[in-house]
């Protein structure tokens, strides 16, 4: 049992048997590591009752950053994280924990990992050794592949009462809507919906890439759609997720959304 205050959605979340996989998110980096280091030295923990203790040498270790069975992975000069980093965790998630009985990898940025990084951290994710547990840190959680959020449980840290998540959630929803519709209709219904594109927070429009492709792979599946326009828009956002990586501006986007279908 995890001793945390502030949020009630997350001290629920972390009153009962714990996950192999969190996904702490939020627009406050400082915050984001607080719950994280607090999870971490829980899991490590060897006093009895109410977790942290903050009173036994791994809390002592794990409060001072010197804990063996605590591993943080972070991005170097604002740049990804590359996949050599996740294979490195992959090799030596397996191996027993030096002095506790957890233990945990705290992957600060986790936004921030390529691509390639993220597929490479699937099997891990799913089917840890029981005795590692994993906590990604993410600004965007929506910049994570689905099925890297889908192996996590979600602590967001985005104040309950002025329901920013939910209402995050829905904009984009109603965004990557719109973007489908548009694209497969073409024309100007697209080109009008690129022009107001560039208008929109980076944020909803990152979470429109991601959507939209789920969006056009699920309807791959299914008849009625021209496959053709289908299986080049899965291309096309295929390559916007990784163009979201370098910060590419909304404009690039939305022209290059458009150029597809001219």
């Amino acid at each position: 049992m995890i001793g945390f205050t502030g949020n009630a959605r997350i001290e629920e979340a972390l009153q009962g048997p714990l996950s192999h996989a969190y996904l702490i998110s939020g627009p406050d980096g400082a915050e984001r590591r607080v719950l994280a280091d607090i999870m971490a030295r829980a899991l490590v923990c060897a006093g009895s009752g109410a977790r942290p203790c903050n009173t036994c040498v791994d809390c002592d270790k794990a409060h001072r950053g010197i804990h063996p069975d605590i591993q943080v992975i972070s991005r170097e000069d604002k740049k990804e994280i590359q996949v050599g980093a996740i294979r490195q965790i992959v090799q030596d998630a397996p191996v027993l924990p030096n002095e506790a009985e957890h233990k945990v990898y705290l992957v600060d940025d986790a936004d921030a990992l390529n691509p390639s990084a993220q597929n490479a951290f699937l099997k891990v994710l799913e089917e840890p050794p029981g005795f590692v547990t994993f906590l990604l840190l993410a600004e965007n959680p929506l910049r994570l592949l689905p099925t890297v959020r889908s192996r996590c449980v979600h602590l967001s840290l985005i104040p309950e009462s002025g329901g920013t998540g939910t209402a995050l959630q829905s904009e984009v929803q109603e965004l990557a809507d719109a973007c489908y519709k548009a694209y497969l209709i073409g024309g100007m219904e697209l080109l009008q919906f690129c022009v107001a594109l560039e208008k929109v927070e980076r944020p909803l429009v990152e979470g429109m890439i991601e959507v939209c492709y789920m969006q056009f792979a699920k309807a791959l599946g299914q008849n009625g759609v021209d496959r053709g326009i289908l299986k080049q828009a899965l291309d096309l956002f295929g390559s916007l997720r990784d163009d979201i990586r370098f910060n590419v501006s909304t404009g690039h986007i939305s022209g290059k959304i458009l150029a597809t279908r001219i």
